[in-house]
């Protein structure tokens, strides 16, 4: 399954362009790694807040901080760099992280799925988890405390995906090298939604 022609290799820099009122600026950078892309994850504290009547509102307040952060790491040096505010910063990292599910098949006991990313099309295949394999992840994946006002603070940790992607992994198309957190995270979502919802039309509706 492993294709001689990645559209995606996280070693290569990327030249992202960012349209502002000023112009079109180039912002060079590397791709983050792993550990990077959980730690930004693991700043960006989601506040959840519950309105009430069935309603409720997601903010996350340090976004933009986070994001410049970010960016600032992993600039490559130039001559005369773009100047980029923590808001472009925000639009810039957003592009990195692009990772978009398009299709999620199910091939024997296990799951293709199709991501579009920074690039081109890539291809994740991977076993079907287990109950206790969804049980664990979620239970690392999300940290929920309960704050004053009806809020919530959500904090993700990426490695919980990282870590379970590695254990259901069968094959990838489309990379040069091991495919970035980022994009393992969103597979792994993929997967573990598509079978929820194969439980769901499996279930006997009169039951």
């Amino acid at each position: 399954m492993e294709t001689t022609t990645p559209v995606f290799d996280a070693t290569v820099p990327v030249a992202l362009q960012l349209r502002t009122p000023g112009g079109v600026k180039t912002v060079r950078v590397r791709f983050p790694s792993d550990d990077q892309w959980a730690e930004r994850q693991r700043r960006r504290k989601v506040i959840i807040k519950n309105l009430g009547r069935g309603i409720s509102e997601t903010i996350i307040p340090n976004a933009e901080d986070v994001d410049a952060a970010l960016l600032t790491k992993i600039r490559i040096e130039e001559e005369t760099p773009a100047e980029v505010d923590p808001f472009e910063a925000v639009k810039c990292v957003e592009q990195l992280a692009q990772a978009e599910v398009d299709d999620v098949v199910h091939v024997g006991d296990a799951f293709r799925v199709t991501t579009r990313v920074l690039g081109g099309t890539t291809v994740h295949l991977l076993r079907m988890p287990s109950a206790k394999d969804v049980f664990d992840y979620r239970r690392a994946f999300a940290r929920v405390l309960d704050l004053p006002f009806n809020k919530q603070e959500l904090t993700i940790n990426l490695h919980a995906a990282g870590d379970l992607y590695k254990k259901l992994r069968q094959a990838t198309e489309g990379y040069a090298g091991e495919a970035p957190i980022i994009h393992q995270a969103v597979a792994i979502k993929a997967a573990i939604d598509a079978l929820d919802a194969g439980f769901q039309e499996e279930r006997d509706p009169n039951f």
